[in-house]
């Protein structure tokens, strides 16, 4: 196996300009698009941190590996998001260290569609670590250049776009678009090469399967300077989103699978496993990646905030504050500390407005709805979410701020809707909509026939 090794530094070695042949490679990215789409950062409104680690072809000494860490900071009420990136690939001797700051700004489609635009400036930074090389001439003049070098230091830029629907989520990026070339010098020699650019494409679908479960097909499309790609798909059976296991394929034969599991309301772990298939197997070995993305939520900050793992649910503010006219325009409301404690349980909007203002909300006891069709009509909704708890959460953090609030499921795509108001025409509810606009971010019309 060593070998290789020395093939790869005889390679660059011989040859001045370099284009690199492997990029990093993800296999989970559609746990996280943001890792492959940057725009992706607004797709949730909770923020958010994830976490990968994967090691490829463990049969090879020096094989690839990646170190990832992501963070999304979205700020609904503006539309738009802040992301940090960090990724540090191995290969052999070689270090490249990848750090990003994004930039993201969402825009409202009509419905549940929105599209992103985001921007991505960073720093590459590469250096060989001596003591893991093995090369045939100690002395090699042009080899000591690139080992004893300081680290290469190349500024970057990524643009990507990224789109998402009641069912869908599709995007684009391309990176490196300086596409940095690294020079190392050691006395009177140099050794240098272009790194490749890289773009991504990805797609994602949600079936709607028997109650509770879905099926979500996915896609990941790379590209290297143009001339090489690379595919990787995904089939995964979510239950409640509390559970899924995959089986995914690549373009070059390698397939494996994928489980995963929510062990909390802001916190995911999940682990794929491939295998090359055929006479790669006893070659290169299997691949293995780790991942879990932890909310903020889960670290003590937004608890009850209401915002959806959907990207759509929101912490809104209402500036009519209900039938007695007591809401502030600022969506501010009373403390809990200046608030009297009074208990109801709460069925429906009527039930809100009959609790009245000025109470907490922890009086307020929030039956399961009936899983069943809605009553027809246009709802006025400032959140979509997975689980009703976090419906619950968004109804009560509304109230606090003096706004009426209750939900609905829609069976159709197995999700719960947190709601302003109820209209039975879609010209009264668009009304509501610019009535709303200037206090409630990101509310939008749902009509169910």
């Amino acid at each position: 196996m060593k070998k290789i090794k020395l093939a790869i530094i005889a390679f660059i070695a011989t040859i001045g300009t370099l284009e690199a042949q492997m990029g990093a490679r993800i296999d989970q990215y559609y746990m996280d698009p943001s890792v492959i789409i940057p725009a992706a950062i607004t797709n949730s409104e909770n923020g958010f941190v994830s976490l990968y680690y994967n090691k490829l072809f463990t049969a090879v000494p020096g094989s690839p590996q990646h170190t990832l860490f992501n963070v999304g900071i979205p700020i609904p009420k503006k539309n738009m998001a802040f992301g940090l990136m960090y990724m540090k690939e191995t290969i052999a001797f070689s270090e490249l260290h990848n750090a990003y700051a994004t930039y993201a700004y969402s825009i409202g489609l009509g419905g549940e569609n929105r599209i992103s635009l985001g921007v991505s400036a960073g720093i590459l930074s590469q250096n060989f670590d001596a003591s893991k090389a093995i090369y045939y001439d100690n002395d090699d003049p042009r080899i000591n250049a690139l080992m004893f070098s300081p680290p290469v230091i190349r500024a970057d830029l990524r643009a990507s776009i990224f789109a998402k629907g009641e069912n869908y989520k599709a995007g684009f990026s391309f990176s490196r678009l300086p596409k940095p070339q690294f020079d190392y010098s050691y006395y009177n020699y140099t050794a240098k090469y272009d790194l490749q650019s890289q773009s991504n494409f990805m797609f994602e679908y949600a079936i709607d399967l028997e109650e509770e479960f879905k099926l979500k097909p996915s896609v990941n499309v790379g590209m290297y300077n143009w001339d090489y790609m690379y595919y990787q798909f995904n089939v995964s059976a979510y239950y409640m989103e509390n559970f899924w296991l995959g089986v995914g394929m690549n373009n070059i034969l390698q397939m494996g699978y994928n489980l995963g599991l929510k062990i909390y309301d802001d916190v995911q772990i999940s682990y794929s496993y491939n295998v090359p298939v055929g006479r790669q197997y006893g070659l290169l070995g299997p691949m293995h990646e780790f991942r879990t993305t932890i909310g903020f939520g889960a670290l003590g900050n937004g608890k009850g905030n209401g915002s959806g793992d959907d990207g759509e649910g929101g912490d809104s503010e209402d500036g009519e504050g209900g039938s007695d006219g007591k809401g502030g325009a600022d969506g501010q409301g009373m403390s809990e500390s200046v608030r009297k404690f009074k208990a109801a349980t709460v069925k429906s909007i009527e039930d809100m407005e009959a609790f009245g203002l000025g109470n907490d909300s922890s009086g307020i006891t929030l039956p399961p709805v009936p899983k069943v069709k809605p009553e027809p009509g246009f709802y006025l909704v400032a959140g979509l979410h997975s689980s009703e708890d976090k419906a619950n959460n968004q109804i009560k953090s509304l109230y606090m701020k003096d706004v009426y609030a209750y939900k609905i499921y829609d069976p159709r795509n197995k999700s719960f809707y947190v709601f302003l108001k109820h209209y039975q025409t879609e010209k009264e509810a668009n009304k509501g909509t610019f009535y709303f606009e200037a206090s409630v971010p990101n509310v939008w019309v749902r009509e169910v026939k």
